[in-house]
């Protein structure tokens, strides 16, 4: 009689020790990657050109040229996510400012996760589903897409703005007013941290129409509306009308289109499988589900506002996977869902240990895949750099690291996606633009070895410009009685 019981307690308790050893390894081999992410951070050149304007905003450098004025640089996003780095213009070299972004570029992603997996409102036993939600969070944080971990993107503070206003509408039921406003800054601070974003304010606003009828989705448009305005009144007064408007509208609308969009999409297609297939075949699965609950109601209406902007974002030349929200906005909340309630369903009694082997499957495979794997900052580079830097100083210029002369020479010079970006959507640069942010005395060019660019400096140079190798740099120089600029 009592052998069945036993029999179950015990093929329980050997179901909690997998289930526990799997999470240690998800949790170790997540650790490891992460630490590793954080380690490459500073020798990825785009977070270099994309730290230079918010260290350059800190020396009182106007980062948002209009024609004729002002250094191109490659930003072309709203002023919020260079405002989030501010705490990195406080280092004092160049490295230590890209380690502080790297931490701060950890943080915009892992805090939003654990806030939401941890506090979503889908159990009514908090302490029965904790391993759930840990479950969850770590399957999150390993399926999250691999590339925000490693570059600094406006899109993850649009994200981080996005899961942080459905967690409050979520954890107020019915919303409440608090709970409302903060949800509609959150929703404007995403589109006021990268224009593709506006799908995030579009979801709240459909399922408040959904759940609460026309009145409540009329009110939040203009609570967003209000909120929108708020920030845009202030941004304009931090960084002027005219700078604005052109970088943030003018100019992406000269952004051209890939001419074979078939063709680019086939080229990113396991990407669309995995944040487009994968959602949409599991909400038709589980359509009553996402049909009839409002937290479910309002994750399927976020994946579907997001998918518009982010293929279109996508199909210009220049778009990157970084701009379809759907997948990040949709599976923390589902994971969640699923985990942290599923005690109470027998049926799904496999599915905890599943999910935890999964995640351990998971980080083994992303360290395994990994092209390479540091475990000490990368950041050795920028010793021969600031070396260069100094002894050249006002002489040379390094296209991609505008980091290196703001610290050195406290300039501010063009890089070359800016300038790339301004001649393939606005045609010739006004010369005297161009000259007035450049060394002053220029004669040399550095670039990295091993990073192709779009040959905008090496233009520049005279047919008989001479290089050498410094380093991990190739210091092209076109001798002493010639400027490249010219």
């Amino acid at each position: 009689m009592h052998a069945p019981a036993e029999e179950r307690r015990s093929h329980l308790a050997h179901s909690r020790l997998a289930r526990g050893l799997a999470l240690a390894l998800a949790a170790l081999t997540a650790g490891t990657w992460l630490w590793s992410h954080m380690c490459q951070f500073p020798a990825m050149v785009w977070n270099d050109i994309r730290l230079a304007p918010a260290v350059a905003l800190s020396q009182g450098w106007p980062i948002y040229p209009i024609p004729g004025q002002g250094t191109i640089n490659t930003w072309t996003y709203g002023p919020l996510p260079l405002l989030f780095l501010w705490p990195a213009t406080w280092a004092a070299s160049a490295p230590v400012a890209l380690q502080v972004a790297a931490v701060l570029n950890l943080s915009l992603i892992l805090v939003p996760l654990a806030l939401v997996c941890f506090g979503s409102p889908d159990s009514t036993t908090p302490a029965a589903s904790r391993l759930g939600r840990l479950t969850a969070f770590l399957l999150c944080v390993l399926a999250w897409p691999a590339e925000f971990y490693a570059l600094y993107y406006a899109d993850s503070l649009a994200l981080a703005c996005g899961l942080l206003g459905n967690l409050l509408l979520l954890r107020s039921r019915p919303p409440a007013f608090p709970s409302l406003w903060l949800a509609a800054v959150l929703a404007a601070a995403a589109v006021a941290s990268k224009q593709t974003a506006l799908g995030i304010p579009l979801a709240q606003v459909l399922w408040l129409g959904l759940t609460g009828g026309r009145r409540a989705a009329a009110r939040h448009v203009l609570r967003c509306a209000a909120a929108g305005l708020v920030l845009g009144a202030a941004s304009v007064a931090l960084f002027g009308w005219s700078g604005l408007w052109f970088v943030l509208v003018e100019l992406p609308a000269g952004f051209r289109w890939f001419p074979e969009p078939l063709k680019r999409l086939w080229f990113v297609a396991p990407e669309l499988a995995l944040y487009l297939g994968v959602p949409a075949a599991l909400m038709l699965w589980q359509r009553r589900a996402f049909s009839t609950r409002p937290a479910l109601q309002l994750v399927a209406l976020s994946w579907a506002c997001a998918i518009p902007l982010g293929l279109l974002a996508l199909l210009k030349l220049g778009g990157r996977t970084n701009t379809l929200y759907s997948f990040p906005l949709w599976l923390p909340f589902v994971a969640t869902a699923a985990l942290a309630s599923l005690h109470r369903d027998r049926r799904w009694r496999w599915l905890p240990l599943a999910a935890a082997c999964a995640a351990a499957a998971l980080g083994c495979l992303r360290l395994l895949a990994a092209p390479r794997l540091p475990l000490r900052p990368q950041t050795a580079a920028y010793r021969d750099a600031d070396s260069l830097a100094r002894q050249l100083s006002g002489r040379i210029w390094f296209p991609f690291h505008p980091l290196v002369t703001l610290y050195t020479d406290r300039r501010y010079y063009h890089d070359e996606d800016g300038l790339f970006v301004w001649q393939t959507t606005r045609g010739q640069i006004p010369p005297g633009q161009a000259a007035a942010h450049l060394p002053p005395a220029m004669q040399f060019i550095a670039l990295r070895n091993g990073w192709s660019d779009w040959g905008v400096a090496r233009r520049m140079l005279p047919p008989n410009a001479r290089f050498t190798a410094v380093g991990d740099w190739t210091l092209w120089h076109a001798g002493a009685d010639q400027n490249p600029s010219r």
